[in-house]
């Protein structure tokens, strides 16, 4: 078994925000084959915000209806089971499939679910699950998360936190309208939603779609553009 980053972990982001203990989370989840390292997570830290409220590190069942709907036909793997594992401050979550490892993001503002298109069955069976559950729960480094980052959705978040105060347990910046209704990310828009109710909401509003990186580079530098970034790649 891998060591732990548990204490990197709260060394790296400190006291957690609005703590909420896992409590018999914990016994509930024993059957759920997650890999064992989160288990140390959740007593440690619960459910909990960290770096102001940006990230939360979730509780699975609170979110079961919410992948329901969200992950429901293809190319989703109906042998596999979906779990939510983080989740930041406007609704995006980091997914993981117990057996065969694989990631997926929900992406509130795209109206998506990212798919990475990776198996990790291989890193699975060689008992390489817990080392890959953390790496889900590390997202984002403390320095990056500051009023002035270079990332827009970043100073997006201090904004919202400034005029709508601080989030709660499961509570996220989401707009109102929602996106498939024409609101947009931005600050004129967010309001303060509980989460599960909100995502289970607008996924029935419309079904979202599945993108992967392919799906990104056309979005982001139009047709042709993947076969163009290959063959950069190659020289």
């Amino acid at each position: 078994m891998a060591q732990s980053n548990i204490e990197s972990f709260a060394r790296t982001y400190g006291m957690p925000v609005a703590p909420i203990e896992a409590g018999r989370a914990c016994n509930d989840a024993s059957n759920s084959m997650l890999p064992p390292r989160l288990f140390e997570y959740w007593d440690r830290f619960g459910f909990s915000k960290f770096l102001h409220g940006y990230f939360q590190i979730l509780n699975p069942a609170d979110y079961r209806d919410v992948l329901t709907i969200w992950m429901s036909g293809k190319p989703f793997a109906e042998s596999d089971q979906y779990h939510a594992i983080r989740m930041d401050c406007f609704g995006n979550i980091r997914i993981w499939g117990i057996r065969t490892g694989h990631t997926y993001d929900i992406d509130v503002g795209f109206h998506s679910v990212f798919d990475y298109e990776r198996d990790n069955s291989g890193k699975i069976r060689d008992g390489r699950s817990d080392r890959m559950i953390e790496s889900l729960i590390f997202g984002i480094l403390p320095q990056d998360v500051i009023p002035t980052a270079e990332k827009s959705d970043i100073r997006l978040f201090f904004a919202a936190k400034d005029k709508l105060g601080d989030l709660g347990h499961n509570q996220i910046y989401a707009p109102v309208p929602a996106i498939p209704l024409g609101g947009q990310m931005r600050i004129e828009d967010l309001q303060i939603v509980d989460a599960p109710s909100y995502l289970t909401m607008v996924a029935e509003i419309a079904p979202p779609r599945v993108m992967t990186m392919k799906d990104l580079t056309r979005l982001a530098f139009g047709d042709g553009a993947e076969e163009s970034l290959a063959g950069l790649l190659k020289r």
